[in-house]
């Protein structure tokens, strides 16, 4: 990893940007859980007790639903109990929420064929409730809505993975696409700069009229949750999905707005960026350290840890690219992240050990669970995904790592499936239950890469 400093990383992005506000909404505290919290200086126990934490918080609606609830159930904490209980939870949650963002993630986990409730299709339902349609310089473009998928070209990067066809039906403002016209939409809504990699962040990058921007402050702030960064919210998945949908050889268009854009020399300078956030905390993690607060504190403003970033630069050197040295980048990328399957559940175990105080130990461990199984989640899907398709051998001390691991990521899952999930359902609400579904789909899908049920690969 090349060394960089936090400086140089502030230096180099536009003036002006954040990224990643401090939120001291009441609803939007259960996003993003202790270490937020300790930045507004609260911490959990002070949020349960002001009421932050409690019947309706982080809830996209009013009600917070009481019933249809698994029983706790306790498992031995291998890897077909572990299987066994990630499977469960997420088909019965993504069922009973029935949100795009638990569905999607259900499509994930479990494959193209997964049905919701009624029987019917989740990608037919997907497709027909939550695209829409832009304009730009006279020609209307196809694209799921910013409310529904959160992180720009993730719909289409999952559809692609789980081999929907091409030609499934995708239909917005009265009009029937397929997911072909999606995926050149994606092409001709995209927008990125490397020479400027934070140029259309913040409000100049796309919205639809379903997601409302940030409001600002009289001192010109961002008074609400930020979500049009395009590095650490909205990149990876655009990475996916072009590196599958353009071979090397063809991937440089020009995109709606007359902008052309080179999709290596974007791979290349994003990766730069992301190889200075790591090199943060690289020397403490490969001594078997925690993963320090520097590091944390930067790999936070990306999605997931930083795991779906992860991921994206495997799809691309799965498909094909090897610009600018990405297979030895990848390599070193990946010798962390086996340390980071310790460092950063440390990491992890000890904030919530401190800002759980005084709060009821069964939802500091809901909280904690979900962080482990999400770190876990993320962290193997991007391992098992290098392993199936060959993309790197590990070395003996890496497997060792990745072994050790992998029991604990088993442990955590089977707890999870043990804990009374009526109690935190009324206690934190459905978003809580949302979350833990959007690591379950994760979790459920890295456990089965190496198997004979992969979901990509389903009939």
């Amino acid at each position: 990893m090349g060394k960089k400093s936090a400086a140089k990383k502030q230096q180099n992005r536009k003036p002006g940007s954040v990224g990643q506000p401090e939120d001291t909404g009441r609803r939007k505290f259960i996003f993003i859980g202790a270490g937020t919290v300790a930045a507004a200086g609260v911490g959990l126990a002070g949020a349960y007790k002001a009421g932050w934490i409690g019947s309706g918080s982080g809830v996209e609606t009013a009600a917070v639903k009481q019933g249809n609830n698994l029983a706790p159930l306790s498992l031995q904490p291998d890897f077909q109990n572990a299987l066994r209980a990630a499977d469960e939870m997420l088909e019965h949650y993504a069922r009973d929420l029935n949100n795009p963002s638990a569905l999607i993630h259900a499509v994930r986990g479990s494959g193209k064929n997964f049905k919701l409730a009624n029987g019917s299709s989740a990608v037919d339902y997907l497709c027909s409730e939550f695209a829409a349609e832009k304009e730009v310089n006279g020609k209307k473009h196809v694209y799921f809505k910013r409310s529904a998928e959160v992180h720009e070209n993730s719909f289409l990067k999952t559809f692609l993975e789980a081999g929907v066809r091409m030609d499934q039906p995708v239909i917005a403002g009265g009009n029937k696409y397929t997911l072909t016209d999606a995926a050149e939409s994606g092409k001709a809504l995209f927008r990125c700069d490397p020479k400027d990699i934070f140029k259309f962040d913040e409000n100049q990058y796309r919205y639809d009229a379903t997601y409302q921007p940030q409001k600002m402050n009289a001192a010109g702030q961002p008074t609400t949750d930020l979500r049009g960064e395009l590095v650490h919210e909205h990149l990876p998945w655009g990475l996916i999905a072009f590196s599958i949908l353009l071979p090397p050889t063809g991937s440089t268009w020009t995109n709606a707005y007359g902008e052309t854009i080179g999709l290596p020399a974007v791979i290349d300078r994003s990766l730069a960026e992301y190889e200075g956030t790591c090199a943060l905390g690289q020397q403490e993690m490969a001594k078997g350290e925690i993963a320090p607060k520097v590091f944390r504190d930067e790999i936070k403003k990306y999605s997931c840890f930083g795991l779906h970033s992860v991921y994206s630069y495997l799809s691309c050197l799965k498909h094909g690219y090897r610009n600018d040295n990405l297979e030895e980048r990848v390599k070193q990328m990946m010798d962390l992240v086996t340390y980071r399957l310790k460092s950063d559940a440390e990491a992890i175990d000890q904030d919530y050990a401190q800002e759980g105080k005084g709060m009821p130990p069964q939802l500091v461990d809901a909280f904690r669970l979900r962080a482990l199984v999400k770190l876990y989640g993320h962290a193997f899907e991007a391992i098992n995904y290098a392993k199936l398709h060959k993309l790197m051998d590990f070395s003996p001390s890496q497997e060792r790592r990745i072994q050790q691991g992998e029991q604990a990521f088993y442990q955590n899952l089977v707890r999870l499936r043990s804990m009374d999930w009526a109690m935190m359902r009324k206690s934190l609400g459905d978003k809580f239950i949302s979350d833990i579904v959007i690591a379950l789909g994760h979790a459920a899908r890295a456990m089965k890469l190496l198997t004979p049920r992969n979901p990509d690969t389903m009939a």
